[in-house]
């Protein structure tokens, strides 16, 4: 049975700013759930909690018919995934449209 912890909620109002970054303990968790209710968003990871990749990491559309279906950035409505053990991911408002209620879940598996 996987654990899960309620890890970030957060809003942005600009153009690649941070909605929210975890900041500890992201490496205990290897499965990651998110979205939000407006706005788009693109998520940014680190190995060591320090430096983040330039890239943005492909997220899969939890709402799409096709569960393989790799997106870079968020749309508003969405419930999207990633898998991957890191230090660090930060999450960043992408476009002009503000993000609200966005959440992070992690899953232990």
């Amino acid at each position: 049975m996987a654990t899960s912890v309620f890890l970030r909620t957060g809003s942005a109002a600009a153009d690649n700013a941070t909605v929210f970054e975890t900041l500890s303990n992201a490496e205990h968790y290897d499965t990651w759930q998110l979205g939000s209710t407006t706005g788009a968003m693109d998520v940014y990871v680190s190995g060591d909690g320090t430096n983040f990749l330039d890239a943005a990491v492909a997220l899969i559309d939890l709402g799409s018919i096709d569960p393989s279906t790799a997106v870079v950035e968020t749309t508003a409505g969405g419930n999207y995934g990633i898998r991957g053990r890191w230090r660090a991911i930060r999450v960043l408002q992408k476009g002009a449209t503000g993000v609200s209620n966005a959440y992070l879940i992690g899953y232990e598996r």
